[in-house]
């Protein structure tokens, strides 16, 4: 799993919360979290697209986190 799937569950981890959430000033912190792991996730995605994919240093990189 990538971060930015990390990133999109901690998303709906946090909507959750907020749906259960009495407090409406809570409910909308909750709700601005969501937002901006979902922020992170795109970031995430676009960050990972704009990787070199045949610099050896990723390859590497790559292999140790297997």
């Amino acid at each position: 799993m990538g971060r930015a799937d990390q990133y999109r569950i901690l998303a709906v981890d946090v909507r959750a919360r907020a749906s259960r959430e009495p407090s409406l000033i809570l409910k909308n912190g909750w709700e601005n979290l969501a937002e901006i792991y979902i922020r992170l996730a795109k970031q995430s995605e676009e960050s990972a697209d704009a990787l070199p994919t045949d610099d050896p240093i990723w390859g590497i990189l790559d292999r140790s986190r297997s």
